[in-house]
C-alpha cells in the first residue's frame, strides 16, 4: 500500500450506534489505514464506542481521534474540501476513483467524511465539502460505504 495513505483521514460524523462507529473502526483498521476520527459522537456511542474504538485503535498501532465537530476536523488538519459520502438519492455525482487515487498517491491531505446518523448531513455540513456517493441504489452505511472506498484505494 502506498506510504501516503498516512495522509488519508476517515471521518464518521454525527454517530450514536456503538456498532456504526465500532464497525468503520474495524474497516478502516483492517485494510491497513491509519486515521480514523469520529465527530459529534452521541449516547451509547460516546459512552460505549468511542472506548472500544480507541481500544481496537491502541491495539492495532492506528491512529483514532474523537473531535466535537467536522470543522475541527477541517480547521486542525488544514483541509478545505473533504469528500462527503452522501445518498445516492441525493446527489449524481459518483466518486472518481482514479482521482481520489492521484490525489492520496500526491501526499494531499484527504479527508473522507462518512455520516454516521439516520439521515444525511445537514445541508450546512454538505456545504463544507465535495458531496458524492457510490453507485448505489440506496445508502448502504459508513461501514460498508468506507469498505467499498478504501478497498479501491489500497488496490
Amino acid at each position: 500500500m502506498n506510504d501516503n495513505t498516512k495522509n488519508l483521514f476517515v471521518v464518521l460524523h454525527n454517530v450514536h450506534s456503538v456498532s456504526r462507529l465500532v464497525e468503520t473502526a474495524q474497516v478502516v483498521y483492517g485494510l491497513g489505514f491509519q486515521n480514523y476520527i469520529v465527530t459529534k459522537a452521541e449516547g451509547s456511542a460516546a459512552q460505549s464506542g468511542v472506548p472500544d474504538a480507541n481500544r481496537l485503535a491502541i491495539k492495532m498501532k492506528r491512529n483514532f481521534m474523537v473531535l466535537p465537530d467536522i470543522r475541527d476536523v477541517l480547521e486542525l488538519l488544514e483541509v478545505d474540501k473533504p469528500l462527503m459520502i452522501v445518498s445516492p438519492v441525493l446527489t449524481k455525482d459518483r466518486i472518481d476513483f482514479d482521482g481520489l487515487r492521484e490525489r492520496v498517491a500526491s501526499g494531499e491531505k484527504v479527508v473522507i467524511a462518512l455520516c454516521g446518523g439516520n439521515s444525511s448531513f445537514s445541508r450546512r455540513e454538505m456545504d463544507l465539502g465535495e458531496c458524492m456517493s457510490l453507485e448505489a441504489n440506496v445508502d448502504i452505511g459508513p461501514a460498508g460505504s468506507a469498505a467499498i472506498i478504501l478497498h479501491a484505494l489500497k488496490n
